[in-house]
């Protein structure tokens, strides 16, 4: 247990030198200067590589930052990679520079492949495999695929972890948490990136991505959505061999979306495949609230019946009915150029902005607004708009809900997909009828009623615990034992709408329900 031990100190020791060495070698040694970096880093070569031939002060800091994601290889990259989806924590110019790395790695040996594969199968591979290609169809910094043939003649592809990556990704991840403590305690000027919020939003998603069984249920609940629907293929997957390092997949016999000198034997147009493609992915986002985050042209295949398949379910998105309705809402305001809902959308993220800065943003937000208030529908570049706004988050510092910038960044690649399909596509255009169709089903008179029922159960469970607690409260106080401390948060919204509130008893039960709820904290010694 004790050289085990020793044996991962060692590592991270080492581990934590490539880091400092690093960040010298590409011109951030002005950062080690400092306390305590300049305690923990001893000035000597030990930690300094050579930098001859190199000409760091030819990139700028933003480039030279990916160049350190690059040499410092998966959990950099893949941080890095995540970190690209914060529009409201970082610059553009660091943002377009992240969006740079690739997600690839050199293969693994196949000896090494094979026998993590026997490992995780519990049983010996030619029991269960006719055919092994050695070659990877893809070697990426997780995981390698390879193509394969069951016994009993069934194609797949495997998707096997590469070998200690996660001891890797978790030493890595320890080192990014200390230098967040770091960052927090010596350079508060670099807490406006809030490294912290960052660093936690990549460990959940890459300890969620080392998860290969719930890739699987992806899966297999993506294959639920779509049962019944002959525009969509979703292949099948094999459950005894799949693990949480090994997954199993039929194998989809077509070619890329974007591969239109193969498809023009299928006698698919290009605007046909964006139109029925794209449309399926609004499908998954507005009808179902689960969609495929990493939709680019590699993710998503078209089939010689010209029924479209999506593979690879590593990275899924969801979004809630009330989140649904606030992109909806985003997205029409854009489409029917209605600048004051637009404006509205936008000015929701603002709750953390004081009167003075609120105003500033409005001011802003209409100065980009007017822009393309007289521009037509279908010249409007999404893509623009989108940098834009991207823009106004970052100097505001709005925060967005996490899942909504994945969506965001999702319908920027799948834009992309459709225009190198259809160069006359466009994604607010196409996207109009979905978003009308979801409003429309919003307002629906049935739920109406069906929210005013569950609202009745709610208002009747807390009348048949206000007894309970009132007489909880009234002890307390005989007891002399209560202390009622108000902390005025997050009630603003609440005051707004506060004119639309008619019923005195209504009114009333809210305020009890605020009491006993979290808004006032009662304290008992």
């Amino acid at each position: 247990m004790g050289e085990r031990g020793n044996t991962s100190t060692a590592k991270r020791i080492v581990r934590y030198e490539k880091v400092f060495a690093t960040f010298v070698k590409y011109g951030f040694e002005d950062l080690l200067s400092h306390p305590p970096f300049n305690k923990i880093v001893p000035q000597t070569n030990v930690f300094v590589p050579s930098r001859k031939g190199r000409k760091v002060s030819q990139f700028t800091r933003h480039e030279r930052i990916r160049l350190i994601c690059e040499e410092l290889g998966t959990t950099f990259i893949k941080f890095a990679q995540i970190a690209s989806n914060r529009p409201d924590l970082l610059p553009e110019e660091l943002i377009s520079e992240l969006e740079k790395l690739q997600d690839s790695a050199p293969a693994v040996p196949s000896d090494q492949i094979l026998k993590t594969l026997e490992e995780e199968l519990s049983r010996p591979l030619n029991e269960l495999l006719e055919d092994f290609d050695e070659k990877p169809l893809a070697s990426a910094s997780i995981a390698q695929v390879h193509k394969a043939l069951l016994r009993g003649g069934k194609e797949v592809v495997l998707k096997i972890q590469r070998p200690d990556i996660r001891e890797v990704i978790k030493t890595d991840i320890s080192i990014l948490k200390n230098l967040v403590s770091i960052i927090e305690s010596y350079f508060p000027q670099y807490m406006a990136y809030n490294p912290g919020e960052l660093v936690k939003m990549f460990e959940d998603s890459i300890t969620e991505e080392l998860d290969f069984k719930l890739e699987a249920m992806n899966l297999r609940y993506f294959q639920k959505m779509f049962v019944g629907n002959d525009n969509v293929y979703v292949p099948e997957y094999y459950d005894e061999l799949c693990t949480d390092k090994v997954i199993c997949i039929e194998y989809v016999h077509g070619y890329k979306i974007t591969d239109m000198d193969n498809l023009k034997r299928f006698k698919v147009s290009g605007r046909d495949l964006a139109l029925r493609g794209i449309g399926l992915y609004f499908e998954q986002v507005f009808d179902h609230g689960f969609f495929h985050a990493d939709p680019h042209p590699g993710n998503i295949f078209v089939m010689e019946d010209g029924r479209i398949a999506f593979v690879d379910f590593g990275m899924m998105g969801t979004v809630t009915e009330a989140d649904k309705i606030l992109f909806a809402k985003l997205l029409l305001s854009i489409y029917e150029k209605d600048i004051d809902t637009l404006k509205k959308s936008i000015l929701s993220f603002s709750n953390g902005l004081n009167k003075e800065q609120k105003r500033a943003l409005e001011y802003d937000l209409l100065y980009f607004l007017r822009n393309y208030s007289t521009i037509a529908i279908e010249d409007i570049d999404g893509n623009e708009v989108m940098e834009g706004l991207n823009t106004l988050f970052f100097d505001y510092k709005l925060r967005i809900p996490s899942n909504l910038l994945l969506l965001l960044k999702a319908l920027i690649i799948i834009e992309g997909v459709g225009l190198k399909l259809d160069p006359q596509y466009d994604i607010i255009q196409n996207i109009g009828p979905y978003v009308q169709r979801l409003i429309a089903k919003r307002n629906n008179p049935k739920r109406f009623q069906g929210e005013i029922m569950r609202s009745v159960d709610d208002v009747s469970s807390l009348l048949r615990q206000l007894p309970e607690d009132t007489r909880e409260i009234i002890q307390k106080v005989k007891d002399g034992k209560l202390h009622i401390e108000f902390e005025h948060k997050g009630l603003d919204p609440f005051y707004r709408n506060i004119d639309i509130i008619t019923n005195r008893l209504s009114f009333t039960l809210l305020i009890v329900a605020l009491i006993i709820g979290s808004s006032i904290i009662i304290n008992a010694e």
